[in-house]
């Protein structure tokens, strides 16, 4: 789940990299909180303490800034899915194998239920220069338990080039539904979960070799 530390710096305290990275925590935190729309770079000054003028000596405009804080929020997407992954069976079989590819997905449902506001904001394209790569990656993390799940015969390879995006829909499209309140109460929709996963393996034809 999502933490950060209080930023209290002033602004003669932050090195050249403190302040980028605290400006994209306290974005990160408001927009978790408060959505997207009404985040501003005068604000996140006043936030963490600095002058509008720092903060535009890191980011050119809010675009940027908010490109940074998707990356983020993709990084937060990825930690729970790196999480459920580590929790997930270690065996090499594969129904080990599905267990990993359904941990995965669930978590990504989870993120989009429990931090919507991130969901949100974490696959926009801004208009910003070339971020490094995300830290965890989800697309990758998702590209490598399709990987495992073909090599160990659970996954047709005809289907492959095609199942990353055929199941991200299925888990995102689901998870916004539920994080709007259309999916019910929180037990018919942990149930309705169930299922969404369990036709994400039906539509890609995964079935233990």
């Amino acid at each position: 789940m999502l933490t950060m530390s209080t930023l209290k710096k002033s602004e003669s305290e932050f090195h050249h990299g403190d302040l980028r990275a605290a400006l994209v925590t306290a974005g990160l935190k408001h927009v978790q909180k408060h959505g997207l729309n009404s985040l501003g770079l005068r604000q996140l000054a006043l936030t963490t303490g600095v002058s509008p003028t720092a903060v535009y000596r890191h980011f050119a405009d809010l675009e940027h800034l908010k490109a940074a804080i998707a990356r983020a929020s993709r990084e937060v997407l990825g930690t729970m899915m790196l999480e459920a992954l580590i929790a997930a069976p270690k065996t090499q079989t594969a129904k080990g194998a599905i267990s990993r590819f359904l941990a995965i997905g669930g978590a990504y449902i989870d993120f989009g239920i429990k931090e919507s506001n991130l969901c949100e904001i974490a696959f926009i394209c801004f208009d910003s220069p070339t971020l490094e790569p995300d830290s965890p990656n989800p697309s990758e993390l998702l590209m490598a338990s399709l990987s495992e799940l073909s090599e160990i015969g659970c996954l047709p390879d005809k289907n492959l080039k095609t199942a990353p995006m055929i199941a991200w829909s299925m888990v995102h499209g689901f998870a916004g539904l539920a994080a709007q309140g259309a999916t019910g109460n929180p037990k018919e929709t942990l149930a309705s979960k169930k299922d969404v996963l369990a036709a994400a393996l039906k539509s890609l034809d995964i079935k233990a070799a």
